[in-house]
């Protein structure tokens, strides 16, 4: 994969990861009552640094050969926690579930393509 693609990529999930860390909807700042207010917030900012880790480490491991199955499994990983993320806050409210969760969601579905798509270019040119 090129380098600008790779900065691309780098450059658009910090821009979508600023989005959904300062951007959180109204409904997630205050469920849970007035005791754990603001804890469903926490959680989901705690899964997207996670998400946002294992994706970066996806990015920029993705032109090691030596490395390329760590982009494979970090990838996988993000997608499906956010994927996870995203059903569980959509069963009570889906539009503002919808809202939130897709920019990153689409973005680490784009990263695991990438990725799993790379994965071929790679064989083809240790066989060539």
């Amino acid at each position: 994969m090129s380098k600008r693609i790779v900065f691309f990529l780098s450059i658009t999930l910090i821009m979508v990861l600023a989005y959904s860390y300062f951007c959180i909807p109204d409904k997630f700042e205050i469920e849970g009552g007035s005791c754990y207010q603001g804890i469903t917030a926490m959680f989901i900012r705690f899964f997207l640094t996670i998400c946002g880790v294992l994706n970066l480490l996806s990015i920029t491991t993705i032109n090691s050969k030596s490395k390329f199955k760590i982009a494979k499994v970090t990838s996988a990983i993000s997608l499906m926690v956010w994927l996870a993320g995203f059903i569980i806050h959509s069963y009570n409210d889906f539009l503002v579930a919808t809202k939130y969760f897709t920019p990153l969601l689409f973005l680490n579905f784009i990263i695991v393509v990438l990725v799993y798509g790379c994965n071929g270019k790679n064989k083809q040119s240790q066989n060539d």
